[in-house]
C-alpha cells in the first residue's frame, strides 16, 4: 500500500536526521559552525527556564604569602556577580505540503524523494537561520555576536552591563587596510589570552570572506592554511597564531571576531533541537504542517577572552 506525505514525513525523518548528525554532514553548509562543532563550542544540554554560565574572570582574593608560619589566611568572600543569566531563545521552521503535493507525486518513488528534499531544506534553512542571527545583535531573543562582542566593548549580555562591570568588557581593536590588520589581529590575540600564551588564548577567527581575502593577502608569504581536508571539501581556512580563521556569508564586511571555546558556546537543548512537531492539518486551507523547534542560545562567561577587530 503506498504511503501518503503524511505518512513518510513522520517515517522519514528520523533517518533524514541521523544523516544530517554524521560528523562530515553536521552544520555541512556552514564552515563557522562546523569549526564550533569541531572546537566544542556547541554544548548540548537539558535546559532550566534560563542558563545559567558560572563567570570565570576573577582569581580567589583570599589567598596570599604568609608573611609567618602561623600567619592567618584571608577568608575573605567577594561580593561578586557568579553567573551570567541567559534566557532560552526558540527557533521554528515550518514544514509545508499540499493535497497537490500528493496528486502530483503519485509513485511512492516519487513521494519518497518530494519528502527528502522537504525534511533536507527545513534542516539545512534552521541552520542557516541560527548562522544568520548569530552575527545580528539580538533576534527574538536570540544573542548574537554584535551583542556579546560589541565594537565599543561595553556590551551587555547574560544581565550584565559592560558600561557598570569592567570585566564584563570585551578586547576591541581597529584597523584600516591590509597595512595594518594584522597589527590590529596581534593586539587582539595579546589582549584576550593575558600572557597565557595558547592555554586561554583565542582558537576561532570568523570574517566576511572579503576580509579572509584581505588577510590572506598579507600571508601569502607564509602560506598559512591549515586542514587540507577541510580546503577539499571546499572550506577556505587560515591560521593566525592559535586561532583557524574561516568566513561566513553572513558577516558584515571588514569585521572579526575571535573567540573560544572555554568563554563561548552555543547552548542547545538536548531534547529539543531540530525536534519535529506532530504534523496538523492547515485550516481553511488544503495543505498540512509540521515544525522544526530548537530551544538555545549563545553564551559567554567571560568576555575578557573575546574580541573584534573593525574598521
Amino acid at each position: 500500500m503506498a504511503h501518503t506525505i503524511t505518512q513518510l514525513v513522520a517515517v522519514s525523518y528520523p533517518a533524514v536526521l541521523a544523516e544530517k548528525r554524521r560528523p562530515e554532514n553536521q552544520w555541512a553548509e556552514s564552515s563557522f559552525l562546523r569549526e564550533m562543532e569541531r572546537q566544542g563550542m556547541v554544548e548540548r544540554r537539558s535546559l532550566g527556564a534560563t542558563i545559567q554560565f558560572p563567570l570565570d574572570y576573577q582569581r580567589n582574593q583570599g589567598g596570599d604569602f604568609l608573611a609567618t608560619d602561623l600567619a592567618a589566611t584571608s577568608l575573605s568572600k567577594p561580593d561578586v556577580i557568579t553567573a551570567a543569566d541567559y534566557s532560552v531563545a526558540e527557533l521554528s521552521v515550518p514544514v509545508v505540503w499540499s493535497k497537490k503535493d500528493e496528486a502530483t507525486n503519485p509513485s511512492e518513488n516519487q513521494k519518497v524523494a518530494f519528502v527528502a528534499s522537504l525534511l533536507s531544506n527545513a534542516i539545512e534553512t534552521h541552520d542557516d537561520l541560527i548562522e544568520d542571527k548569530i552575527f545580528e545583535t539580538t533576534t527574538s531573543g536570540f544573542l548574537g555576536l554584535l551583542t556579546h562582542v560589541p565594537t565599543s566593548g561595553q556590551g551587555s549580555s547574560g544581565g550584565i552591563s559592560g558600561v557598570d562591570h569592567t570585566f564584563w568588557r570585551n578586547q576591541f581593536s581597529a584597523y584600516v587596510d591590509d597595512t595594518d590588520i594584522e597589527s590590529a589581529f596581534t593586539t587582539i590575540w595579546n589582549n584576550c589570552s593575558k600572557g597565557s600564551g595558547s592555554k586561554l588564548a583565542p582558537t576561532l577567527m570568523t570574517g566576511a570572506a572579503a576580509t579572509q581575502s584581505l588577510f590572506e593577502g598579507t600571508q601569502q608569504a607564509q602560506q598559512r592554511y591549515v586542514d587540507s581536508q577541510e580546503l577539499k571539501a571546499g572550506f577556505k581556512v587560515l591560521s593566525f597564531k592559535t586561532s583557524r580563521f574561516v568566513f561566513s556569508q553572513y558577516q558584515a564586511a571588514d569585521t572579526v571576531y575571535f573567540l573560544n571555546p572555554k568563554n563561548f558556546k552555543l547552548v542547545v537543548s538536548k531534547q529539543y533541537f531540530r525536534d519535529r512537531g506532530d504534523t496538523q492539518e492547515i485550516p481553511n486551507a488544503n495543505g498540512f504542517v509540521t515544525k522544526i523547534y530548537s530551544a538555545l542560545q549563545s553564551c559567554t562567561n567571560n568576555k575578557s577572552r573575546l574580541g573584534v577587530a573593525y574598521v
